[in-house]
């Protein structure tokens, strides 16, 4: 991802992406490198660490996920899940995006 793209893949919609596949998981929660895992199969981006863990650190800081360490298959993963004020910001988002989106594209140049 470069230059323009980058900028606008930042901001609220990352932090929607990631509120989202957090969200869709079980209430065990998903751990960092599974969330890079599918954030490059859903949307064919490649999260560097630095970006990836950054965020997730900004979004327990405001609340909206929780994470714990968790001992599986031999080893031990900082689990992340989301929370009330992460739903409620993840729906606050959909519905924002699904309007703009939509009169954004519609736009000429």
């Amino acid at each position: 991802m470069k230059g323009l793209s980058k900028k606008i893949f930042r901001g609220a919609i990352l932090e929607s992406i990631l509120l989202n596949i957090i969200n869709n998981t079980s209430d065990r929660g998903l751990h960092g490198y599974a969330i890079f895992k599918v954030v490059y199969k859903k949307f064919g981006i490649r999260l560097g660490s630095s970006t990836l863990y950054a965020e997730l650190k900004q979004l327990e800081k405001q609340g909206l996920i929780a994470s714990s360490w968790e001992f599986a298959q031999g080893k031990v993963h900082r689990q992340y899940r989301i929370t009330q004020r992460g739903q409620s910001r993840l729906h606050e988002y959909f519905t924002e995006l699904k309007a703009l989106i939509p009169a954004f594209v519609a736009c000429k140049t």
